[in-house]
């Protein structure tokens, strides 16, 4: 008869180390057998193709490490915006504190980050309008999967099925309202003449709305870069709010 799965938790100085007997055999975080075990405590509808999922990893975490989640943060360090594709990144932070009556005080304590960037290219269509929750849940997945120690694993949330192939896909194939407005304002920002951009820049001008999505975001990195740089060709200067 199989022996009954038993947890047992070790301390040694100040790294704490999570041992289970499976089959008669103790198998703790560094060993190969340790990434099934996790994964072994998931409920069926937890895993997507054999994928765990963040929201299941989330509630076996404090069981697996015998710890207490004390705070969590997520920081949205890119925002979307037309400059940068629509791209959000986010970075997560969790600390939390070993269950451990036998540790210092001191030595409890532990905390883990990661980061995620989602955007149009690596996001499944059915999200793609919410980058930063997708960023945020994809960088809770990975700080949680670094803190459990999984290797060769990835959240199902960081898997994307079906994506665009490419920007334009995302809305209409041609230039926006909020494009346009941005032309208009970081023109007379920058005293930049929209017309004799888009001439410098190849992109035809004889009618602005049929501007393709791709020029229009091609342009507006060009004067973001203008707006960084203070290094405007001389050329394209001259604003003039008859552009249109």
């Amino acid at each position: 008869m199989a022996r009954p799965k038993k947890e047992v938790t070790q301390t040694v100085n100040d790294t704490i180390s999570v041992e289970v007997e499976v089959n008669a055999k103790t198998v703790s975080p560094n060993d190969l057998e340790w990434t099934d075990h996790v994964l072994g405590l998931l409920h069926e509808d937890e895993k997507i193709s054999g994928n765990p999922t963040t929201d299941g990893l989330r509630r076996i975490f404090e069981k697996v490490l015998n710890c207490t989640v004390v705070s969590v943060e997520a920081d949205v360090v890119q925002s979307p915006d037309l400059a940068n594709e629509r791209r959000a990144t986010v970075v997560y932070s969790m600390g939390y504190v070993l269950n451990d009556p036998h540790m210092p005080e001191s030595l409890k304590y532990r905390s883990v980050s990661a980061a995620a960037d989602v955007y149009w290219g690596n996001c499944d269509k059915v999200y793609r309008n919410h980058p930063v929750a997708v960023a945020e849940t994809r960088a809770e997945g990975r700080a949680l999967r670094k803190a459990l120690k999984l290797r060769k694993v990835v959240t199902a949330d960081e898997v994307a099925k079906e994506i665009v192939d490419h920007a334009s896909e995302v809305g209409n194939n041609t230039i926006n309202t909020s494009q346009l407005n941005f032309f208009d304002v970081f023109g007379k920002r920058l005293n930049v003449n929209i017309k004799k951009l888009l001439d410098h820049l190849a992109i035809n001008s004889s009618n602005v709305y049929n501007i393709s999505y791709d020029d229009a975001v091609k342009t507006i990195a060009t004067l973001s870069g203008y707006q960084q740089s203070n290094d405007i060709p001389k050329e394209v200067l001259g604003y003039d709010s008859n552009w249109k």
